[in-house]
């Protein structure tokens, strides 16, 4: 009889033990599918043109504080950088020759805070939208592969990549988060120096802190890290703004990490007293500003989205419906059964839960409401007291796509009161400097990453959509074959595709 429990005992646990492994493999296949690496790379060598010398010709360009244009102006660009500046400079028929005339030149803009995933043909939607550098937030060994290939073929935009985030769990915690969200974890400060070592060594441009790390983490973090000589950028940890002011951390990366700040520091419910907390963060915003200013700390922005919670809480649908879901990597979009880590119905993380309960839907839709209301009154502070602020856009998060949602970005900076000329500055001069990289301005000696527009940004902050030709290091792209490139993109993700989309696209 004990034997008889004994073998049935040990094939209770063999058949636990069979069904964890299986429940584990199934689960890693799900998170490692939703990154997106499963869709076809399409070949972008056939789309892009090389030439050891390009001679823009007659154009306005863009003043290097992106307040006017310098017009009718030639700019010649050599092996991938611009050489020389002038009035009607000879031309050589060895060159190849772009017409300017009535058209207006700028830098290459530079997404701040981006999520490449292993969705490759990101890289692309970047180009095509005339984003030619980029801040991978929550890098991977992936992404400095690509870097690597980058800058030895020089197809892509360039990539500034900050490490997997920080987090401060230890035991099976870590482990989980390090599986389920690609984290680095460690909570003592032993950890912490092999952890930055690593870091150092792997090739990352800046160490990326999360949001839940415990204070005795961050400041480990912090003084290891100035050590190493790599900055640590990202989210507010656990700590009060008064702490975080002096703690040496350069950058902030949404708006929202200061709001989110602010409601915990307000302590009562903002969604039944928004004009209560609306008043509470006017008194505060330029305090708070003046002393990110003193301090030297950088914000990112990503407006569009914070403002995109509500609509994609209560009308999702006709959300989807205003971006370019098409091009966005289907797996990214379809999400997994795990958790709404997707972007459509049922799957998006934001989208309301549906409750039947009136005054509870009316209080959510006024915490998001006021949420948003917060973010653009930030804004304005950040811009009064100038403070670095930097266009980002947390591209892959729902909604957000790759390359497009920088015009969005733009788009809301100005309406959040930024004049066009501020946004271009943080799309452009503002994250170069911020990167001490050659880049970002039209001047002699940089790097050749430009973009030509039919109209004026200036006039309209809208025109950074009208691009004509999009120059990145020694090659270059025109209206046409960014059409052929995103119709290759699209063909490659409908081939992937296991969800329809048709609903949701755009009715052009």
């Amino acid at each position: 009889m004990k034997k008889k429990w004994l073998r049935r005992t040990l094939y209770t646990i063999i058949l636990l033990f069979g069904l964890l492994c299986i429940t584990f493999i199934w689960a890693d296949n799900e998170l490692n599918k939703i990154l997106g690496k499963s869709t076809e790379v399409i070949n972008i060598d056939r789309f892009v043109k090389s030439n050891k010398i390009v001679q823009i010709r007659n154009a306005n360009i863009l003043s290097e504080d992106c307040s006017y244009f310098i017009r009718n102006k030639d700019v010649i660009l050599k092996e991938g950088k611009i050489v020389q500046i002038g009035t009607n400079l000879l031309l050589n028929s060895n060159n190849m020759i772009i017409d300017g005339t009535s058209k207006y030149l700028i830098p290459g803009l530079i997404d701040s805070h981006a999520h490449l995933r292993e969705s490759k043909n990101d890289l692309f939607l970047y180009l095509v939208n005339g984003v030619t550098y980029i801040r991978e937030m929550a890098g991977n060994p992936m992404i400095l592969d690509w870097r690597k290939e980058i800058n030895k073929n020089g197809i892509g935009p360039r990539l500034y990549v900050a490490s997997p985030p920080i987090y401060s769990e230890s035991g099976l915690m870590g482990y989980y988060y390090a599986w389920t969200r690609q984290s680095i974890d460690y909570s003592n400060k032993n950890g912490a120096q092999k952890a930055i070592k690593k870091i150092k060594q792997d090739g990352y441009d800046a160490i990326k802190m999360y949001g839940f790390v415990n204070p005795e983490t961050f400041k480990a973090t912090i003084e290891i890290a100035k050590e190493n000589h790599i900055p640590v950028i990202g989210h507010i940890p656990l700590v009060s703004l008064d702490i975080f002011y002096s703690s040496g951390q350069i950058e902030i990366a949404h708006i929202e990490e200061i709001t989110k700040k602010t409601i915990d520091d307000f302590g009562k419910s903002i969604a039944k007293n928004p004009e209560e907390y609306i008043n509470f963060l006017k008194l505060r915003s330029n305090q708070i500003a003046k002393k990110l200013k003193e301090n030297n700390i950088s914000v990112t922005s990503t407006v569009w989205l914070c403002e995109s919670f509500m609509e994609q809480r209560f009308d999702l649908k006709s959300k989807l419906k205003e971006v370019e879901l098409k091009y966005v990597n289907p797996k990214i979009i379809e999400g997994t059964p795990i958790h709404k880590l997707g972007w459509l119905p049922g799957k998006n993380a934001y989208e309301y839960d549906g409750k039947n309960n009136p005054e509870a839907r009316r209080r959510s839709f006024t915490y998001w409401k006021t949420y948003a209301e917060a973010i653009h009154i930030m804004v304005k502070a950040l811009i009064d007291n100038k403070v670095t602020l930097i266009a980002g856009t947390d591209s892959s998060v729902a909604t957000v796509v790759a390359g497009f949602s920088l015009h969005d970005e733009l788009e809301s900076l100005t309406k959040s009161g930024m004049t066009n000329t501020q946004a271009l500055y943080s799309a452009t001069v503002a994250p170069s400097n911020w990167m001490k990289s050659s880049t970002g301005k039209i001047k002699v000696g940089y790097n050749a990453d430009l973009v030509l527009l039919s109209k004026n940004p200036l006039d309209n902050i809208k025109n950074t959509k009208t691009i004509e030709n999009v120059f990145f290091g020694a090659h270059m792209i025109n209206k046409t074959q960014i059409k052929d490139i995103l119709k290759s993109i699209e063909r490659a993700n409908n081939k992937n595709r296991s969800v329809k989309i048709d609903e949701y696209l755009i009715e052009k």
